[in-house]
């Protein structure tokens, strides 16, 4: 790829896509959540369990492909908490493609996709000491909610949530 930008599509998953949700999905955790998470519970996460969970919900996600690769995706909920009338529930790129511009892309997509349905106000969460997340969503403008907390592997762990105005 020369230029990725020119060549992302932003399109709804199909069922073929799924085990590429999964691989991202997995790799991204075990890689960004490693020293927030518990290892255990990391290590025991597998690609293929996960893809049999992917392949029944692949139509509640976006993805960003180029050709066959998918490069990342997000989730999108159009009802929120917090405040918030819509929620980015996942947005996850491909561990080798972070900082190409690809969360920036479905980012703006997902904004754009609940703007023109009339939602005013959207919510992201994510774990309070993942800092690269955190400081990606300070970036697209995000400005700090209610905090909160989310149980994973039998332990509850610090969530932190950004709300963004769309209608400006």
């Amino acid at each position: 790829m020369q230029n990725d930008q020119e060549q992302i599509l932003i399109r709804k998953a199909a069922a073929e896509d799924a085990r590429q949700i999964a691989e991202i999905l997995v790799e991204d955790w075990q890689k960004a959540y490693r020293g927030i998470i518990d290892d255990a519970f990391l290590d025991a996460m597998s690609a293929e369990q996960r893809y049999r969970l992917e392949a029944r919900r692949y139509g509640q996600y976006t993805v960003a492909a180029c050709g066959q690769e998918i490069l990342g995706f997000t989730w999108d909920e159009w009802t929120g908490n917090g405040g918030a009338d819509c929620e980015i529930v996942a947005l996850y790129v491909r561990y080798g493609k972070r900082k190409s511009g690809v969360g920036r892309a479905l980012f703006r997509h997902s904004a754009e996709q609940f703007r023109a349905a009339g939602r005013r106000r959207m919510i992201v969460w994510c774990l309070k000491d993942n800092e690269e997340a955190r400081k990606f969503y300070e970036k697209m403008g995000g400005q700090a909610g209610s905090p909160g907390t989310h149980p994973w592997g039998g332990r509850a762990y610090e969530m932190v949530s950004y709300l963004f105005d769309l209608d400006g």
